[in-house]
């Protein structure tokens, strides 16, 4: 939970994405591409996980709250992932979304106020 950053997934930490060049599809001829996620680097970093794009975005239909000791799921597409997680992680996270939440309410609150903040 403290970490600052972590794998890129779409190059699975290497930097570099290998593109099929062949003419046919079918051959076996790479190039090597430096990732887009992560520049290059191999780890995506908190500050531009939250600076950037989301890949997609989820409506309420799509989330189902589950009571679970010891692990964070989401359901994505019919497909289950979890993360385990211990009794402290999970309190933190849940003090970081809190956090969070309070924050953009008082960003909404202000943008309603004054006038659009961008």
């Amino acid at each position: 939970m403290g970490n600052t950053s972590i794998h890129c997934a779409r190059c699975e930490g290497n930097g570099v994405l290998l593109i099929n060049i062949s003419s046919d599809g079918e051959g076996n001829s790479y190039v090597e591409q430096s990732c887009d996620k992560c520049n290059g680097e191999g780890k995506v970093t908190r500050a531009s996980l939250m600076s950037q794009h989301a890949d997609y975005t989820l409506n309420d239909e799509s989330f189902m709250a589950i009571a679970l000791t010891g692990a964070f799921r989401a359901v994505i597409n019919g497909y289950v992932y979890e993360r385990s997680m211990t009794s402290r992680e999970l309190y933190k996270l849940a003090h970081y979304a809190l956090m969070a939440a309070l924050e953009t309410d008082k960003f909404e609150k202000r943008r309603e106020q004054y006038g659009d903040t961008d």
